[in-house]
């Protein structure tokens, strides 16, 4: 199973921003698993685009997991 990469900031173009890799295909699911999980603090949740089963596995996430990269 392919993955999404997920962009946490403050805003669009926040060089702060973080980056998750979560063991999801569905963008809406990934989106949805990282708003639940991470504390609410306004900041703006994007789906950046699908990443390999490659990458999933090399970061031994299973379906539902997410890691921050």
């Amino acid at each position: 199973m392919f993955g999404r990469c997920i962009r946490v900031g403050l805003h669009r173009g926040d060089p702060g921003a973080a980056v998750y890799v979560v063991a999801e295909s569905d963008p809406a699911k990934a989106l949805n698993i990282l708003r639940t999980e991470l504390p609410d603090n306004g900041a703006d949740v994007e789906d950046v685009g699908r990443v390999t089963e490659q990458l999933v596995d090399a970061l031994d996430l299973k379906p539902g997991q997410f890691r921050r990269t």
